[in-house]
């Protein structure tokens, strides 16, 4: 038997040696095969999963500021935060120090066990003790929640658990409020008022 590979080898020799067009054409076609090969494992491969439980960069002892224009716009200080793998959505844990600016001037404080920002809306979400007080005294001047949430482009503030206001000297608590802040309307679930005095 090895003498007739022997011989099947050498016949295969002298057949390329009068063709060498033919051999080169073959190997050419043998390797642009193995090349498409490859390539299209690779692209039918999927990709390691990403694993989304998991935040991709993690701060301790954060302070936050942003600017509106060429004014300051907000500053906060955090105990930690967490941004998402794509840099798009951070939470803040233990938000206190919170100030909101209108004109360059302090206008409302913040404080919360949790916010979550999506910069890709501007939307925010406030979670756990959610406490919002104004600097200035024709604004609302207290309001307290478990649950927030800013809708940047419908321009609309939800609070879908109790929610507790006080205002001018009302106290308000109610199930539920919705405000759209572009309409100026607003939906309330059921509703107390009590004034004091």
């Amino acid at each position: 038997m090895a003498i007739a590979q022997g011989g099947l080898v050498k016949a295969l020799f002298e057949a390329a040696g009068r063709r060498p067009a033919l051999v080169m054409w073959t190997v050419g076609g043998l390797l642009a095969a193995v090349l498409v090969y490859y390539l299209v494992s690779a692209l039918l491969m999927p990709d390691n999963p990403a694993d989304f439980g998991q935040p991709q960069i993690t701060m301790s002892n954060v302070k936050g500021q942003g600017e509106r224009g060429n004014q300051l716009g907000w500053r906060f200080v955090a105990d930690s935060s967490q941004t998402s793998t794509d840099g798009m959505v951070t939470t803040y844990h233990h938000v206190r120090e919170g100030v909101y600016y209108l004109k360059g001037k302090p206008a409302y404080r913040i404080t919360a066990d949790q916010v979550t920002v999506d910069l890709r809306s501007m939307n925010y979400t406030g979670a756990g003790s959610v406490h919002v007080w104004s600097v200035l005294p024709r604004d609302l001047s207290d309001l307290r929640t478990d649950n927030i949430s800013w809708n940047n482009p419908l321009q609309t503030l939800i609070c879908p658990t109790e929610v507790r206001v006080k205002y001018k000297g009302y106290d308000i608590v109610t199930s539920h409020l919705q405000a759209n802040l572009a309409t100026g309307s607003s939906t309330l679930g059921s509703t107390s008022i009590k004034g004091n005095g």
